[in-house]
């Protein structure tokens, strides 16, 4: 028997907004005069970007350790112009954020560093616009999906129990792993699809 929620929780990338990794890195390649191959390598596949998301580093590291290995210095601003140009805001499910809000607890669980959090706004003003200061990411509960201590760190913020949450994520093995945790949660594939699964649980 489900319980109906009393938090939905959703992730960010893949659900909220499309996001192109390649474009990201793209944008932070135009910046730096190199390849998004290049870059793709420097922070990608030298583990930064992983120890960025579990909060191994800060963001002052990061940022830093970014310019050293493109030879360039990133600034915050240069970042967060980069990791935008990488977002699309979804109309249709930030519409269906704004009726739940109507009726339940909603916020974000994303594996991220804090910065997306911190500047969600200008990064994706209409996700901010639901969740300015209810994104919880990776980086701030020191761990990372599909982990059960990503999810149960996270909704300890809010005072519930597992149970009563919903959490929607675009990877089967995050979705997966919250069922674990033991969270009510659903596989997103469109807006129609979670739509549907909205109202069953009576939250539209």
């Amino acid at each position: 028997m489900r319980i109906r929620p009393q938090l939905v929780l959703f992730d960010i990338d893949g659900v909220l907004c499309q996001y192109d990794r390649a474009v990201f890195q793209g944008a932070l390649g135009a910046l730096t005069g190199h390849t998004a191959e290049f870059v793709r390598e420097a922070v990608w596949g030298s583990g930064l970007e992983t120890r960025s998301d579990r909060g191994e580093v800060d963001a002052q590291a990061y940022l830093r350790e970014m310019s050293g290995r493109l030879g360039h210095r990133v600034t915050l601003d240069d970042w967060l112009a980069a990791r935008r140009a990488g977002m699309a805001p979804d109309a249709r499910v930030l519409a269906l954020v704004g009726r739940v809000k109507r009726h339940c607890a909603i916020a974000g669980l994303t594996n991220n560093s804090a910065m997306l959090s911190e500047h969600i706004e200008t990064l994706c003003p209409e996700i901010g616009r639901y969740l300015k200061g209810l994104i919880v990411t990776s980086a701030m509960v020191g761990a990372t999906k599909p982990d059960a201590a990503a999810y149960l760190r996270s909704i300890e913020r809010f005072g519930v129990q597992p149970g009563s949450v919903l959490f929607i994520d675009d990877v089967a093995a995050n979705v997966e792993g919250a069922v674990r945790a033991g969270l009510q949660a659903f596989l997103f594939v469109d807006a129609e699809r979670l739509e549907q699964e909205l109202e069953g649980h009576g939250l539209l």
